[in-house]
């Protein structure tokens, strides 16, 4: 640190750092009336320089008003420690009001710069309404900052747009990206916007979609905007992406679907067939040809593929064929033209073109477990497990998850190796054993003495996460009630859809309690509960693990016009049957619904349903 700086901050320290201070730092009164200097000659000073004035102040007043322009100068060179060291020795004064928005302004920049978004706007949010368009306009850029930083696209956009009426700057591109990851759901039901400029975005991207919504060209929607917005900022925007973006005219006529109809995995193919039959039965006119992968090769595939000209393609499914099939594409020297939506995770060393990728993997749903408790303030989960490959990755990718949100110490895992291990790992990680072993210590020292002793289990955790299926939960189950303290709140139990074996709720009394994450589709109150229903009665006795491939079929088909349209508009969500689907990276992710077993029966939890509003956005 200069030593300028450091003899400034003893000075300071000592004697308000002004030359002759004339009252306490505490009575504002007196220092309400004392002049500022003018500082229009001081544009180009280093903060050295403004340091120095403030040693030499007239007046307590100058002092502070110097030492703010120091540090805010330090804050512009990018010494953001010096600047913070200046700042911190105004934390307890009586700063003049005049002072006290800059001060503050100041402190909001410290916090961006830290990255402590939310500390930061509640600053923002105690500065009163200034008169000074230099300062609004600095008040424009911290606000944005802050709202950026927590990812609240709508209120960023906000700034961006009225910081527009202030400077010439272009800050369309960043407005545009901003409101483009604004959830569909608020678009939907828009609130009206007091800004002439701000109505013409939102008209904008809730024209977009409902067009997407109901399935209909893009262009068209963007050429209606451009006649009553002519004179939008947007404008030439709007006019590029039209020009540069040929999917906004176009939509894939021709689709190829493919999939093991046969074979090891043909009832799953099977499976998503008829979902992709029940979305063409929705008044669809694509040309749709099925190839078997089981009976082609990925050689013979690709050929057809370019013999048919295909336009999309739905599929492969199998993880072993999806890798073949990338292989083949990677061999090839020029990108394939058409639109794929695999139905797998991503292929192994796959480079995405146009292409995205749906899993209804359990990884997906551990994202989301992570989400929906952590939503409900659960802050110290304990995680269950089996002691295998496949358990240990998935109890490591919750784990890492919920600590990125949470911290280290949030999340407690524990892993049993078969059905005998369960009670003792149970007991472990709720902390029972080790009760048990403290009241056996002090059994012990009291000799003949009877004490009376219920152990205890463990205080940290709000909630168990169960990895398992349904076989597993049902054997856990017992074991977590048997070792949670009989005076100790009851703890929440969630699993994921793994634990939802049967195709109705018979014979699920023994999991009643267990929260778990299902495809809306598999609930009771969905609205395409009929469609279900028909699935029923021609395919009756199906597996919900069944019931949910053709819940991925109908909605690859669904997916399959708004897919180049979703990779530009990452905000936007489909209602699926298998989710609440939008597209992040060329993946698929999916935001489950959540039910009960209770007495039997399975009933939906409350607060599956979105809501949106502008203040939290």
């Amino acid at each position: 640190m200069p030593k300028k700086l450091l003899a400034c901050i003893a000075i300071f320290a000592l004697a308000g750092c002004a030359g002759q201070p004339s009252a306490p730092v505490t009575d504002r009164s007196a220092i309400e009336d004392e002049p500022l200097a003018d500082t229009t000659t001081l544009i180009d000073a280093s903060p050295e320089d403004f340091l120095e004035r403030a040693a030499l102040a007239e007046n307590r007043a100058q002092t502070y008003q110097f030492l703010l322009q120091a540090s805010e100068a330090f804050f512009a060179r990018g010494e953001w420690q010096q600047g913070a060291s200046v700042l911190s020795q105004m934390e307890d004064v009586a700063l003049p009001s005049r002072l006290r928005t800059e001060y503050l302004m100041q402190r909001a920049a410290l916090l961006l710069y830290f990255e402590q978004w939310q500390t930061a706007q509640q600053i923002l949010d105690d500065i009163e309404r200034t008169s000074s368009r230099e300062q609004r306009v600095a008040l424009l850029r911290l606000y944005y900052q802050s709202y950026a930083g927590q990812q609240r696209h709508l209120s960023a956009a906000r700034q961006l747009v009225e910081l527009s009426t202030y400077d010439e700057q272009d800050h369309n591109p960043r407005i545009w990206h901003h409101l483009s990851h604004v959830p569909a759901g608020y678009w939907r039901n828009a609130a009206r916007e007091s800004s002439e400029r701000m109505r013409g975005w939102t008209s904008l991207f809730t024209r977009l979609t409902q067009a997407l919504d109901y399935r209909e060209p893009v262009a068209p929607t963007l050429e209606r905007w451009l006649q009553q917005f002519s004179g939008h900022p947007a404008r030439q925007q709007v006019e590029d992406v039209l020009a540069d973006q040929p999917w906004l005219h176009e939509q894939p006529r021709r689709i190829a679907v493919l999939l093991p109809l046969s074979g090891q995995f043909g009832q799953q193919g099977l499976a998503v067939r008829d979902g992709v039959l029940a979305a063409l039965s929705n008044e669809r006119n694509e040309d749709v040809l099925f190839i078997d992968t089981t009976a082609y090769n990925a050689d013979e595939v690709l050929e057809r593929l370019q013999r048919e000209n295909i336009e999309a393609v739905i599929g492969p499914l199998s993880r072993d064929y999806v890798n073949r099939f990338a292989a083949t594409l990677n061999a090839q020297d020029e990108p394939m033209p058409w639109v794929q939506l695999w139905l797998n995770r991503t292929p192994d060393d796959y480079q995405p073109g146009l292409d995205n990728f749906f899993a209804l993997d359990i990884d997906t749903e551990v994202e989301s477990a992570v989400d929906y408790l952590s939503q409900r303030d659960h802050e110290n989960v304990l995680v269950l497990g089996a002691d295998t490959q496949r358990g240990r990755q998935l109890a490591n990718q919750f784990e890492s998850q919920w600590v990125a949100k949470h911290g280290v110490t949030s999340v407690h895992v524990g892993r049993y190796s078969s059905s005998n291990d369960m009670p003792d790992r149970v007991a472990e990680s709720l902390h029972v054993r080790d009760s048990n072993n403290r009241i056996e210590l002090v059994e012990r020292a009291a000799g003949t003495t009877t004490i009376e002793s219920e152990p205890r289990s463990r205080r940290d955790v709000s909630a168990i996460y169960l990895l398992g299926d349904a076989a597993q939960a049902r054997l856990l189950k017992p074991f977590i009630e048997t070792n949670i303290s009989p005076f100790a709140r009851r703890l929440p139990v969630f699993a994921s859809s793994s634990v939802h074996e049967s195709s109705d709720s018979r014979g699920s009394s023994d999991l009643d309690g267990i929260v778990f994450s299902e495809a809306p589709w598999l609930l009771p109150r969905h609205s395409e509960r009929a469609l279900f229903e028909r699935f029923q009665q021609l395919r009756p006795n199906q597996s919900p693990s069944s019931q949910r491939l053709i819940g991925m079929g109908y909605d690859a088909m669904e997916l399959l016009p708004r897919l180049s349209v979703m990779n530009w508009l990452p905000g936007y969500d489909h209602p699926g049957l298998t989710g609440q689907l939008r597209i992040s990276e060329h993946a698929i992710s999916r935001q489950l619904h959540w039910a009960v077993f209770d007495n039997g029966r399975i009933v939906e939890q409350r607060g599956n349903e979105q809501s949106f509003s502008g203040d939290t956005l």
